[in-house]
């Protein structure tokens, strides 16, 4: 095969070893075991074995504390479940259930801000002398009248006021996201004590780690040093309890500024390749993807400091995956087998192994699961707009269509689980002549892995007179002395050493 390095390899080594692949649940919309239309945690449990079947070992929770909202982004209580979900014996049934199947649970922990209607901001808002007014951040008006709207909008917010008024209160509260949604005051130690606290309430319930929320606003942007620090106390205090928790960090950032959070945030994730992913794809153009990832990678060995690397396609904040790509599942199967061949620790939001559709307002984004056409265990808290039947196809009937989503899906699951050098290595981006195709080697240790992707809709045959053994899911990709790609099709090779 004629080939020659297109990118400039990769440097350094400063990357954590994972051979994890999660699968982000949001409860209330996955599995209902009662009836009442929410999903819940007995529901949960119900369907572990179909997510570790599909290939799946870490199950990230959506936030599953009382909550006023239905997201669930806004705590009114940090020790407890919402009883829509079910009860703390629920959860306690659920961490065991996980444990004996060895996955392992993340939380979703929101922690930069609460609800208003949380005790602590109930108390906060009473008196200034209230104990727990120093939990949050009280400024006189006159301090702050020229700043309640400067605010400006960014992608995890729309809100341009950040300095809000309350009954029967002359000084104005901070909050970030909106007025529901109060900001914690981090320079107050009680405060700080009291959220280790809670991690240490959830990590000795046997809860393996935490997805933390706004990870970027701990403080306002002009003190982002000290967002920094905050984490990497927290990151400390959280592994002097289990040197192996899980921590990954939701920071909407550029990828230098993300090198620099990596001590407290040890992973983080790569939203700038959930862009490019689909992006190379609509425009059938492989250096969009290979150039921007480079430099991702490289800004983040940079740092020196070892990192995890949290790849996606969609998540409960983004348009998913198959919309993005026009509704095509041809090429919403092809985004698939691109994140599942990279290196990282991928992140699967439930429903994309089924081809589920959602454009914004989020809450089509996070529309129930479809397990069956008729089934008791569909919620139907909400109903769908985007992902009904015949646009995606039940579960059940998936399972029995080898062409299906979901068996692409389980397949290149397999795949990454049987070569963990395809989750561990370094990708070395390859010129194939032909701009359609995104082609990279990965050395592991006894061979080396040729992925090959082809981001048109034409087949293209490459000369190919190595030996090797094609490992690839992808029955039409054919090898003689050529190697014939159908149009949006993906091949995985892998050359003896």
């Amino acid at each position: 095969m004629s080939i020659f390095s297109l990118i400039p390899p990769l440097k350094g080594q400063s990357k954590t070893i994972s051979n994890d692949i999660v699968y982000e649940v949001y409860v209330q919309s996955f599995c209902d075991s009662n009836g009442d239309g929410i999903g819940d945690l007995p529901g949960l449990i119900s369907k572990l074995d179909y997510i570790a079947d599909l290939g799946c070992n870490t199950i990230w929770m959506m936030p599953i504390h009382p909550s006023p909202s239905y997201h669930k982004y806004d705590v009114t209580d940090y020790y407890a479940i919402d009883p829509t979900y079910g009860t703390m014996s629920d959860m306690e049934h659920l961490i065991a259930e996980a444990t004996k199947r060895n996955m392992k649970i993340i939380l979703d922990l929101v922690i930069n801000h609460t609800s208003s209607a949380h005790p602590w901001f109930q108390a906060s808002s009473a008196s200034k002398d209230n104990p727990y007014r120093q939990y949050y951040v009280w400024r006189d008006f006159e301090t702050v009248k020229d700043e309640i709207h400067k605010k400006e909008t960014t992608f995890d917010s729309d809100n341009l006021t950040q300095w809000h008024e309350w009954p029967g209160q002359d000084d104005r509260y901070y909050g970030f996201f909106w007025q529901g949604m109060p900001d914690l005051n981090f320079d107050y130690p009680p405060l700080r004590e009291e959220i280790y606290k809670i991690g240490k309430f959830w990590m000795e319930k046997g809860v393996d780690g935490f997805r933390l929320d706004a990870a970027k606003h701990i403080y306002p942007d002009d003190r982002f040093d000290d967002t920094r620090a905050f984490w990497e106390e927290f990151t400390q205090k959280m592994r002097a309890l289990n040197p192996e928790v899980k921590i990954i960090g939701e920071v909407w950032s550029d990828s230098i500024t993300l090198s620099t959070l990596f001590k407290g945030l040890p992973s983080l994730f790569n939203f700038e390749l959930t862009k490019v992913i689909p992006e190379c794809i609509h425009n059938g153009d492989a250096n969009l993807l290979m150039t921007a990832y480079t430099n991702i990678i490289n800004a983040y060995l940079s740092a020196d400091v070892p990192f995890e690397d949290a790849i996606l396609l969609s998540n409960h904040d983004m348009n998913r995956i198959r919309s993005t790509l026009g509704g095509d599942i041809v090429k919403a199967k092809l985004a698939a087998a691109i994140l599942l061949t990279l290196p990282g620790t991928p992140y699967i939001y439930y429903g994309e192994e089924i081809g589920m559709l959602g454009v914004k307002p989020d809450i089509h984004l996070r529309e129930p699961f479809l397990w069956a056409e008729q089934s008791n265990e569909n919620t139907f808290w909400e109903k769908s707009t985007y992902s009904v039947i015949p646009d995606v196809v039940p579960l059940d009937q998936q399972m029995n269509d080898p062409a299906s989503i979901y068996q692409h899906y389980k397949k290149w699951i397999a795949l990454r689980s049987q070569y963990p050098d395809l989750a561990n290595g370094h990708p070395e981006f390859k010129n194939l002549q032909n701009n359609a195709l995104l082609a990279y080697t990965i050395a592991g240790k006894k061979s080396t892995f040729w992925v090959i992707h082809n981001l048109s809709d034409q087949e293209v045959s490459l000369p190919f007179k190595d030996k090797a053994e094609i490992v690839s899911d992808n029955t039409s990709v054919q090898v003689d002395d050529n190697l014939v790609l159908p149009g949006y099709s993906s091949a995985l090779i892998r050359m003896g050493r």
